[in-house]
């Protein structure tokens, strides 16, 4: 823990993005930070790209290119889901505290927390093939009252 000076005395601190209210030396506590959240965030999210190197040389071996398009498909809308959630994990999580912006950070952090879990479901149903065309004629119907 890190103490710092508030106009009520002494407080001590372990959150990240108040590391710059610290008296003391941070350099440790930002190293420290920066390695645990390396591993714990980057830990999974090589594990699951090494998954997929693996996947793909699997279906870069089938024989027919309509199994390998569908196999492609599917492992692209799941890399989607992974990367949209893993890339603003990492964002957030993996920065030195001195580049921290709450502003940014509340962005991010919806990002993450909202908009990965309400695509989801998004991602994986346009695969179905009705609804895809349902979403392509409801498009197209709104195209068409713009015009």
């Amino acid at each position: 823990m890190i103490p710092i000076r508030t106009s009520a005395g002494t407080d001590w601190v372990t959150s990240m993005p108040l590391l710059r209210l610290a008296c003391s030396s941070t350099h440790v506590n930002e190293l420290l930070a920066f390695t645990e959240g390396s591993l714990v965030i980057m830990g999974p999210f090589l594990f699951i790209m090494g998954s997929y190197i693996f996947i793909l040389t699997a279906v870069l071996q089938l024989p027919s290119a309509q199994g390998r398009h569908k196999a492609m498909s599917t492992c692209g809308s799941h890399l989607a889901a992974v990367a949209l959630f893993y890339g603003t994990i990492i964002a957030v999580y993996i920065r030195p505290a001195s580049s921290y912006s709450a502003k940014r950070g509340r962005v991010v952090t919806v990002l993450y927390t909202a908009l990965t879990p309400m695509l989801n479901p998004l991602i994986y149903s346009l695969r179905n093939q009705e609804v895809a065309g349902a979403l392509r004629r409801a498009l197209d119907k709104l195209r068409a009252s713009h015009t």
